[in-house]
């Protein structure tokens, strides 16, 4: 979070907005929560789990909307499969 929902004040590091002083320690934990819940995404697809990577994705996105984690359901929605074998073959020699 880079402005306070409440005064659009610039964040600094305190959980406090330095402006109106709200407290946004329960927003920033929601955000740090989603952003774990998207990292495990990440970490599920690397592993070839794309059922679990779609579960975890849903999760982040139900507590923060983002561009990547959009984008990231997006492409898991398309059902594409990874796969460990280079996508062009080798050429003879």
């Amino acid at each position: 979070m880079e402005r306070c929902p409440v005064c659009q004040a610039r964040l600094k590091q305190d959980p406090a907005c330095p402006r109106c002083r709200t407290d946004l320690s329960k927003l920033l934990a929601i955000e740090e929560q989603a952003d774990a819940w998207l990292h495990q995404a990440f970490t599920e697809l690397a592993a070839g789990r794309e059922a679990q990577a779609k579960h975890a994705v849903e999760a982040s996105l139900r507590l923060k909307r983002g561009p990547l984690a959009s984008r990231l359901r997006a492409f898991l929605a398309q059902g594409l499969r990874l796969s460990s074998s280079p996508p062009f073959p080798k050429k003879a020699q």
